[in-house]
């Protein structure tokens, strides 16, 4: 209990306070759905629910509060694998669809993680473009690669070393420098047991420290975070590298804990400016970032998690100021163009939810509109530390208007567990994305597609090495309208989903498929195109 009340930056007093409000229904409610959407003309996708074998180990004692969950293709045909980093002393795994169920990956493939600390993140890259997908995982001992030999997995520890201080939670990646090799940005959160609150804003010198590591050409890594532009300590969760405003070069996106949002401007060059936001004058706890382009106007929109209506205000405001402006909702980042952009979360019915880490835009009823997966429950909160005042986890479809609905109940997707960060992908081959809940203390869950529809799909596989970072994916249908989507690279929080973009179709069929890389080169398909997989520039 001492533990907890460090973690929360809570005293005994506050801690009373606390379970008055519970007591009172107020917390309770916080399940209550706020918006009243119109779900007219929108398909509600099902699901079935799969429990994964091992029960993560986890204590606040030894670990950050994340583990890592990734989509990966092992052995190459085209269907991904799951990875779920193990706690503190505990194996990771490795799980395989067997048509019905999941059955464990003997020995992980090799992934044969060291004794000690948490797999806190995970990343999926081809590092050395050999067509095999390699994993990278963010431990507190640094960050490791297996390299993909045919399915079996050797790993070595990179030469990318954080400062003492600082935790790697996770690794975007990018070819920043334009060499061909993958550079990292890793974001590093406050050693574990250096830390003295998660309610922290105004500390000077407080908080870990993320890094910008340059490949110098053989996998070994120089840190040019201060020369970049992208010195900043303060505790970090989430980053990727994605082309905000249609350049030609990619910006960097940060979830700081404790703080604000960054978005960071590439000035082609490599050198990044911090530009303004919407969350630049207020302090939040953005933690995971869902990228897509939800009302497909070609340019990236950002999602961003918060602890919402969960804890009472006065506990989370920490030792803010009077004069200092908080915003506790969730954050939905327009993108407008040109470095500019608005938040529209109470528009499109999001702002007014509870806490939540990782959150992930897919297409889930293959209607043309991204939805949105969002993860909830902290595993050292007092108020869900019950069952019965835990969160479900959120599904939001969105509807023609643009709008988000939460479904997760009539969906069949609904994880009353402690979630980091869902992860999708088409374990069962069926065209439709899955979910998986990456959950700690306790076993993590997969929600297979089921049920029918009558949304055609398109699969668009790209190259998982770095050139395919920040690409930007277009589907012209039959009616003249045209889809975007971006390939993304560590979207969640602390994990990668497949790179394998599904797009629904609806009932139409796509005439093109034109892929815009970030060096420029374009590529086509024609059609007409449906329920089929269509691949650029795969070995």
């Amino acid at each position: 209990m001492k533990k907890v009340l460090k973690l929360l930056g809570l005293s005994v007093v506050s801690l009373v306070l606390l379970l008055f409000v519970l007591l009172s229904g107020r917390a309770i409610l916080d399940q209550r759905i706020d918006y009243d959407v119109d779900l007219a003309g929108t398909e509600v996708p099902t699901f079935d629910t799969i429990e994964l074998q091992q029960e993560h180990s986890y204590s606040d004692a030894t670990s950050l509060p994340v583990t890592g969950g990734a989509a990966i293709d092992i052995d190459g045909d085209g269907v991904d694998e799951i990875f779920i980093g193990g706690g503190h002393g505990q194996a990771d795994m490795l799980y395989q669809f067997n048509g019905s169920g999941f059955d464990v990956v003997p020995n992980a493939a090799g992934i044969d993680k060291p004794e000690g600390g948490a797999s806190l993140g995970a990343l999926v890259l081809d590092v050395d473009k050999d067509g095999q997908q390699d994993l990278i995982i963010a431990r507190p001992t640094g960050i490791w690669l297996y390299s993909n030999n045919n399915g079996t997995f050797s790993g070595r520890k990179l030469d990318a070393p954080m400062l003492a201080d600082t935790t790697p939670v996770s690794v975007a990646v990018a070819d920043i420098n334009g060499d061909g090799h993958f550079d990292m940005y890793v974001s590093g959160y406050i050693r574990n047991d250096l830390i003295e609150g998660l309610n922290i804003f105004n500390k000077e010198g407080y908080g870990g420290t993320s890094v910008l590591f340059i490949n110098r050409g053989d996998d070994s890594f120089e840190d040019q975070t201060v020369e970049r532009g992208l010195y900043y300590k303060h505790n970090t969760f989430q980053a990727a590298f994605i082309d905000f405003d249609l350049d030609g070069d990619l910006d960097l996106v940060v979830a700081h804990d404790t703080g604000q949002v960054k978005t960071w401007e590439n000035d082609g060059k490599g050198h990044f400016t911090d530009a303004p936001n919407p969350t630049s004058d207020e302090y939040t706890y953005p933690m995971g970032i869902a990228i897509g382009d939800y009302d497909n106007d070609g340019l990236v929109d950002f999602f961003f998690s918060n602890v919402g209506s969960s804890p009472p205000h006065f506990l989370v405001k920490g030792d803010l100021r009077e004069d200092q402006q908080h915003n506790w909702k969730w954050l939905l980042f327009h993108n407008l163009g040109q470095m500019k952009f608005e938040d529209l979360a109470e528009e499109a019915k999001l702002a007014d939810y509870e806490f939540s880490w990782g959150a992930v835009f897919e297409d889930l009823n293959l209607d043309g509109r991204e939805d949105l997966v969002v993860s909830e429950n902290f595993v050292s909160a007092p108020f869900h530390k019950f069952r019965f005042m835990r969160l479900p986890g959120r599904l939001l479809v969105q509807t023609p208007a643009g709008e988000f609905a939460e479904v997760g109940a009539e969906a069949g997707v609904v994880n009353k567990r402690y979630s980091i960060s869902p992860v999708t992908a088409d374990f069962n081959n069926d065209g439709r994305p899955d979910i998986v809940h990456v959950n700690i203390a306790g076993r993590s869950q997969v929600f297979l597609s089921s049920g029918e529809t009558r949304n055609g799909f398109l699969k668009v596989q790209l190259p998982r090495d770095v050139s395919s970072i920040g690409a930007m994916v277009t589907i012209e249908l039959e009616d003249g309208k045209k889809l975007f989507r971006p390939y993304v690279s560590g979207e969640g929080l602390s994990s990668d989903s497949s790179h394998i973009i599904i797009v629904g179709l609806g009932a139409q069929r796509a005439n093109k498929v034109t892929v815009r890389y970030i060096d420029g080169r374009t590529v086509e398909r024609d059609g007409p195109l449906r329920n089929q997989t269509v691949s650029f520039g795969l070995q």
